[in-house]
């Protein structure tokens, strides 16, 4: 028997007949894997717990001909608070989502997992704070490879006071520089995207007014829905969760 161990979040469980999941796990190796919880539908599946969306688990399973068959499950962290506040859960699952589209089968990003861990754990102790997960967003793609910076325009280099969103070039850019239906970007919301991308969760916490944080959300949205092509449907009842704010 080839059986494997792996330690890892729960992104994604897909019906697999009557009573079996195929359950999408982000490891802690930086890895996206599947596996088949048999039975985990049933109401009496002692592994039912332990494949619900974003638990932190350990899971042992068998690898042989077709998916690897899950054979034991341990939680680790279940982040119940999380799962009692409406707001919390909702940017949980919109972590989740984001390791389902964005990490691949072999990716090794390791970065990226410490990055999930640290924010579900600010999460289960801190308000839910748009800003925040917005930071997280943007440090989400930074360790993917898609860094954007937002002092220098990301084409020519030169300062920017005010500039023009293009992703593909790597961030914002200035006049000369700008693409087609590039959007524009003054200096106040360009000094806000640099602190989401460098201070930490906690230095952000609570520290912006709300228009700030409807103007991240317009602009982080922008670059998910860029990076994603458009696949991403946390977005789209983001506005439901923050309401009951």
């Amino acid at each position: 028997m080839r059986l494997q161990k792996v330690t890892g979040f729960i992104v994604y469980g897909f019906p697999l007949g009557e009573a079996d999941q195929i359950i999408s796990c982000f490891t802690s190796s930086g890895n996206l894997i599947k596996f088949v919880a048999k039975g985990s539908r049933k109401v009496k599946s002692k592994s039912a717990a332990a494949v619900q969306l974003f638990i932190l688990g350990e899971y042992v399973i068998y690898c042989g001909r077709g998916l690897p068959i899950l054979r034991q499950a341990d939680i680790i962290d279940s982040f119940s608070p999380l799962r009692r506040d409406w707001a919390k859960s909702g940017a949980a699952f919109a972590a989740m989502e984001l390791c389902r589209l964005l990490i691949a089968e072999e990716a090794r990003e390791t970065q990226v997992f410490k990055l999930v861990m640290t924010y579900m754990l600010h999460l289960k102790t801190e308000e839910y704070d748009p800003i925040v997960f917005d930071s997280f967003r943007l440090k989400f793609a930074a360790s993917l490879g898609y860094e954007m910076g937002f002092s220098h325009c990301a084409q020519c280099g030169n300062p920017l006071d005010s500039g023009w969103l293009h992703w593909p070039a790597g961030g914002a850019v200035c006049s000369r520089c700008q693409g087609r239906n590039s959007p524009p970007v003054n200096k106040e919301n360009l000094i806000l995207l640099q602190a989401l991308s460098n201070q930490s969760f906690s230095q952000l916490q609570e520290q912006y007014s709300p228009a700030q944080a409807v103007a991240a959300t317009k602009i982080v949205d922008s670059l998910i829905n860029w990076l994603t092509e458009g696949k991403t449907k946390a977005q789209a009842f983001r506005s439901l969760f923050e309401r009951e704010r």
